[in-house]
C-alpha cells in the first residue's frame, strides 16, 4: 500500500476573505513598527550629535560627561 501525496483542499471564499484582512492586518502591523524605529533611530542620531558636541571639563574625561548627560543620577541610592 503506498501513500500518495494529496494537494491541501482549497479554501472556501470566507476563508480566503479572511486570509487577506489578516494579510493586511500583517502588512499595517509591520508597517507601523517599521516607521517607529526609524523615528527611534532618528531620534538617536539627533541625542547622539547633541551628545557628541558636549565637551569635557577640568578632569573629567568626555565619557563621563557624557554619562552624567545620558544617565541620570538616582541620589537617595549614592553613597555618600
Amino acid at each position: 500500500m503506498s501513500i500518495q501525496s494529496q494537494a491541501p483542499p482549497a479554501l472556501s471564499p470566507s476563508q480566503r476573505f479572511l486570509a487577506a484582512i489578516l494579510l493586511r492586518l500583517c502588512r499595517l502591523i509591520n508597517q507601523s513598527v517599521a516607521s517607529m524605529l526609524a523615528n527611534r533611530e532618528k531620534a538617536a542620531m539627533q541625542f547622539a550629535k547633541r551628545c557628541s558636541s558636549t565637551t569635557a571639563g577640568g578632569d573629567s574625561t568626555v565619557r563621563d560627561t557624557l554619562q552624567k548627560i545620558c544617565i541620570p543620577r538616582n541620589d537617595f541610592n549614592s553613597r555618600k
